[in-house]
Parts: C-alpha cells; sequence; structure tokens
C-alpha cells in the first residue's frame, strides 16, 4: 500500500508543482518586477523557480501520501498529470511562440 500511497502523492504533487511552475514562468515573463524578485532571492530567476518546484513537491508529496487510495484514484492522479504535462508544455510553448512574434 505505500507504493501506492507514493504513487499517488507523487502524481499529484506533480501536477500542482508543473501548474505553479508554468503560471510562474509565464507570470514572470509578462511581469519584470516579478522577474527581477526571483532572481533576487537565489541570483537568477530559473534558479529560484528550480528551488520552488523542489520545495512545493516535497510538502506537496507529504500531504497527498495521508490520503486513503484506490486503484481507480491512482488512475485518475495519473491521468490529471499527464493532462497537466501536456497543457503546462503547451502553454509555455505557444507563449513564448507569441511572444517571438
Amino acid at each position: 500500500m505505500n507504493k501506492l500511497k507514493s504513487i499517488y502523492a507523487s502524481a499529484w504533487a506533480s501536477a500542482v508543482t508543473i501548474i505553479i511552475v508554468t503560471l510562474t514562468t509565464i507570470s514572470a515573463d509578462l511581469y519584470p518586477p516579478f522577474k527581477n524578485w526571483l532572481a533576487s532571492l537565489t541570483g537568477h530567476h530559473w534558479v529560484t523557480k528550480s528551488w520552488l518546484a523542489v520545495i512545493l513537491f516535497a510538502v506537496l508529496f507529504l500531504i497527498f501520501r495521508r490520503q486513503n487510495v484506490s486503484v481507480g484514484k491512482i488512475k485518475k492522479s495519473l491521468t490529471a498529470l499527464n493532462i497537466t504535462a501536456i497543457l503546462g508544455f503547451a502553454a509555455i510553448l505557444f507563449f513564448y511562440i507569441y511572444e517571438f512574434l
């Protein structure tokens, strides 16, 4: 059961982290003071976003790991992760294409 809880927790922690990192990335490019603030914390905005992702994932993993899981819940969490990863990638890709044009 511990493996199933870890799978479930990892999937949801990853999905939420992807959403936050995607929003942070786009927001930082749209609002330079936010990007500067991120850079001021660690020396570079990418490093700050990386630390944010690591810390957020770890905290969310511990929170989601406490949930009761079933095979159905695990399937839903993995589906949510796949959809979130694809949409996060597409959002950043299309944002930068739009910014380039």
